[in-house]
């Protein structure tokens, strides 16, 4: 019986890919949307997320806060399962409707990849910095602060140096441990898109030769 996981998963992340502000847009505007278009939209929401941030610590009006961390959770939300399809599906389809499957370039990949690692850390700032509250937070004079949130978010994100919260309820329970998975996630595509470049040497042994010249299935 053949297995049928990989279709499996190739619809569910298809269903799931049209879950984003992205895919409307494409649906609206099919002819506008290539890779300068994807460019600007990547380097417009890198802005939006910095500027979220700031917004969700000083601005007087709390709902707009809470506004910025919702459109930020769909845009994460959006970027995981992207990255997904490009690492596990969008070839797979591509070649399974009988077309060649075709890269834009592999620095544009990997530096669209660190635009959207950075993102994300701004964009759970900012919910740390709506949602200070929910948090005990070790350093306590950075609760609600840009820099703390910053400094928060990066913590979680790559799970380096101490760790900086404590959720108070279910709600900071959430989204500490949603945080942990999406950067658990971004971090090894991260390594694995940076191993990928990375030339292989010319070996001297001739078994690895042999193997390495033989054709790929």
């Amino acid at each position: 019986m053949t297995s049928f996981i990989v279709e499996f998963w190739s619809r569910v992340f298809a269903i799931l890919a049209k879950i984003s502000l992205f895919a409307v847009v494409r649906r609206i505007f099919p002819s506008a949307i290539n890779a300068r278009f994807v460019d600007i939209w990547v380097l417009m929401h890198l802005a939006l997320s910095l500027i979220a941030v700031v917004v969700a610590a000083y601005s007087p009006h709390p709902a707009l806060g809470y506004f910025l961390m919702g459109y930020g959770f769909l845009r994460t939300f959006e970027i995981v399962i992207y990255q997904a399809n490009v690492l596990l599906f969008d070839e797979y389809r591509v070649v399974k409707a009988g077309g060649e499957y075709h890269l834009e370039g592999y620095r544009r990949i990997v530096l669209l990849l660190l635009h959207n690692y950075l993102e994300i850390i701004l964009w759970l700032a900012c919910t740390y910095t709506v949602l200070a509250a929910d948090f005990d937070h070790k350093w306590q004079s950075g609760a609600g602060t840009v820099f703390g949130g910053i400094y928060s978010s990066f913590i979680t994100m790559t799970t380096f140096g101490d760790f900086d919260l404590l959720p108070k309820n279910a709600t900071g329970a959430f989204v500490l441990l949603f945080h942990a998975s999406v950067g658990l996630f971004m971090t090894l595509l991260s390594l694995a898109r940076f191993i990928s470049l990375i030339p292989a040497p010319k070996t001297r042994d001739a078994i690895e030769r042999k193997q390495l010249e033989q054709p790929k299935p």
